[in-house]
């Protein structure tokens, strides 16, 4: 299975694949909310915004510092995976 990584996260998210668990045991598609941010002082650091559902904002981020206050995901996160199918 394919990981998910800073390289291949932007691929995932346009194509639809990526979800995320909810706490009913359902998953959710993820959709992109913005634009992906880098660093140039440190290539290994990205930052996601995305949204589920109608109502539900997210990170996906390299770092813990760069999930913000409400949360989000590290990239290794057993939360979100790619879709099969």
């Amino acid at each position: 299975m394919t990981q998910i990584n800073r390289y291949n996260i932007d691929q995932l998210l346009d194509s639809g694949k990526l979800e995320v668990a909810m706490k009913n045991g359902r998953w959710w598609q993820l959709r992109r909310n913005g634009a992906t941010k880098t660093w140039k002082t440190d290539p290994e650091r990205i930052r996601v915004p995305v949204k589920m559902g109608m109502y539900g904002y997210d990170v996906i981020a390299t770092y813990s510092q760069d999930l913000g206050p409400k949360g989000g995901h590290l990239l290794n996160s057993p939360y979100i995976r790619i879709r099969e199918g």
